[in-house]
């Protein structure tokens, strides 16, 4: 296995944190998150913590098994997490990540982007993020997390959505901070050091208790869905349409659905619709 550990916590100043206490490099990878699960699967003794990074990725996924585009100037990382929660709050690892992600790019970037229930980041109706989750659980207990992130940050965005456009990738149009800032350089390592930081703070508050409420509302604001008329397509292939009535405490929509049925739902893709628009 050609692996460089380049980047070591003193290198991006993560000495003080959890996440990112081992970085492994690589120039190019078939994917990230193949990488994660194999070294959780076959070492016991993968760290807390352990990022995998890539600077392109041959076989990038993305959610439902869709390929993901991650061409050079992007990136393309997985973190190995053996957190402290309970079974339960399973789902609440895609949230944070959601707020982290969207958060980092913010804070970096001075974009003012969102988050597209339930963790994909856009900003002008166009992807600029997403997230996978995978995990494997037994005896309800959350063996690990492998937390999937790719960012566009200076990507040939026009080669993507042609990718989009043929392989049917990911329903949005894409984007890129480079197409976003238009002038602004973004340092793909500090960027990545912001991330870091972000999940391991809200990990932490997450294996608190008392701030579960707060990580809702946070991830509220940046949804910003609450009050939308949304179609969503669950994996199960069913079809639903309505009006979100909130997120629930696991991150999940309570929709009001058009027969006026309340449904609360945890996965799936959607489109906001206009109030008038059925």
């Amino acid at each position: 296995m050609d692996m460089d550990e380049l980047y070591q916590k003193i290198d991006l100043g993560l000495r003080d944190l959890v996440i990112g206490k081992r970085i492994y490099h690589y120039n190019k990878i078939k994917s990230t998150q193949l990488l994660a699960i194999s070294l959780a699967e076959t070492n016991i003794n993968t760290e807390h913590g352990t990022v995998i990074v890539a600077d392109e990725q041959d076989e990038g996924i993305g959610r439902g098994k869709k390929k993901w585009a991650s061409p050079r100037g992007g990136l393309w990382m997985s973190l190995i997490i053996k957190p402290k929660i309970d079974f339960a709050k399973i789902n609440m690892i895609s949230v944070i990540s959601a707020i982290s992600v969207c958060e980092a790019i913010n804070d970096i970037s001075q974009l003012k982007t969102f988050i597209k229930w339930p963790n994909d980041v856009l900003i002008n109706e166009k992807k600029l993020a997403g997230i996978l989750i995978d995990t494997n659980i037994n005896n309800n207990k959350n063996d690990y997390i492998i937390i999937g992130i790719g960012i566009n940050i200076d990507v040939d965005i026009s080669k993507i959505n042609l990718s989009i456009a043929s392989n049917n990738i990911i329903t949005t149009r894409a984007t890129s901070i480079h197409n976003e800032t238009k002038s602004k350089n973004i340092d793909r390592f500090i960027l990545m050091k912001q991330l870091l930081r972000k999940i391991d703070f809200y990990l932490s508050l997450l294996e608190n208790d008392r701030y579960h409420k707060k990580i809702i509302e946070i991830y509220k604001k940046l949804s910003n869905i609450v009050g939308k008329r949304i179609i969503i397509y669950h994996e199960s292939l069913k079809k639903y349409s309505g009006i979100v009535k909130d997120i629930d405490n696991g991150g999940g929509l309570i929709l009001e659905r058009d027969d006026k049925l309340l449904e609360i739902i945890y996965s799936g893709e959607i489109t906001i619709r206009e109030q008038n628009d059925k």
